[in-house]
Parts: C-alpha cells; structure tokens; sequence
C-alpha cells in the first residue's frame, strides 16, 4: 500500500507544477465587441473583476485606431467619466485628443483596506469617425505604474480589451427598404382604386 502513495503522490506533485497559475485581477472593457456605424456613439464601461487583493488605486492608458475612433468632448473635457464612489481620487490625461491614446487614467480611494474584489472604474465615450476595425486596448501607465493594494503593494492585472467594428449599412438594405415602400405604395392605390 505504502508503494502505491508514492506514485501517485509524484503524480499530483507534478500535475501541479505543470498547470500554469491564473492571474485572477482583470480590467476589462465592456462590452469586448461591437459592432457601429460611422457617427455613432460608443461607450465602454471600466471594470475590475477578481482582485484578491483589495485594489487601493491604480492606472492605465488606452490606445485606438485613431482613423475609426476619436474620444468624445464631453462637456468641454475628455469622454471620460470616472465611477466616484468608489474612486474618490482621479486625474485623467490627454495630451492629443486625435492620436489615439489616452495617456493617463488613474484613480484612488481613501476607503481604508480598498475597493474590494469587483469594481467599476469609469465610462470611456467615442464617436464612431470612419470605417474599418480597432481594438480598443488597455496597459499599465508607464509613468504611474499599474494598480497596488493598501501599502502599495503591486497588484498583477491582465487587461481585456474591446473589438470595434464600423461597417456601412449594405448597399441591399437600402434596395430593400426601397422596395418595401414601393410594394407599400401599390398596394394602397389599389385599395383607393377599389374602393371608387
């Protein structure tokens, strides 16, 4: 009996070294995909998922095609709305509203022990300005570093970025809709036509 634990005690052993470990904090853009056509609005919500170590703060840029997107003005300022509670602390940077980066995004509370394990950070607004496909990414602040917990700790995230797609409604949805309006039209001049 005592050679039968060994085996497979190695085995478990090594099972467990083999499994990659998973990185549990995620900032993530929301929703990931869609789908816009040019002069739309598109909006983005900021979420933090699945900090074990409660978030204190912490900061992030953005990039895009800046051919499809370009951050929406909002109110003289950037499209950026920061989510306060829990984030009574924040500065957002742009140096270059047309380049597609946000330089700066960060935020910080004073709710002692952080945030917590699941948090909404803030609202990013676009207007849709062309065509074609971006994904809308998401790093650690070079300047600033990324986020930390109560003492400053460094917290590993991975971010999750949104796909953006901008296509022209198709040439056949307009043929259609037309054609619609002329059925539409037959048939009520047959039902004036009729009724005479």
């Amino acid at each position: 009996m005592k050679k039968l634990h060994s085996p497979i005690l190695g085995m478990l052993i090594m099972w467990g070294a083999l499994v990659p470990a998973v990185e549990a904090a995620t900032v993530s853009l929301i929703p990931s995909t869609a789908m816009k056509l040019p002069g739309d609005t598109l909006i983005l919500d900021v979420e933090g998922t699945g900090f074990t170590d409660n978030a204190d703060g912490g900061s992030f840029t953005t990039t895009w095609d800046p051919s499809v997107l370009i951050l929406k003005s909002v109110s003289g300022g950037l499209g950026v709305s920061i989510v306060n509670p829990p984030w009574d602390t924040q500065f957002v940077t742009d140096s270059d509203e047309s380049d597609g980066l946000l330089d700066t995004v960060s935020v910080a509370t004073s709710t002692f022990g952080g945030v917590g394990p699941d948090f909404s950070i803030a609202t990013l607004t676009f207007d849709v300005i062309g065509l074609g496909t971006t994904t809308v990414t998401m790093t650690d602040d070079p300047l600033f570093g990324g986020w930390v917990a109560p003492g400053t700790v460094p917290i590993p995230v991975t971010y999750e970025g949104a796909v953006v797609n901008s296509v022209p409604i198709p040439a056949a949805v307009w043929l259609f809709g037309s054609g619609l309006l002329g059925l539409t039209g037959i048939a009520r001049r047959s039902r004036v036509v009729s009724a005479t």
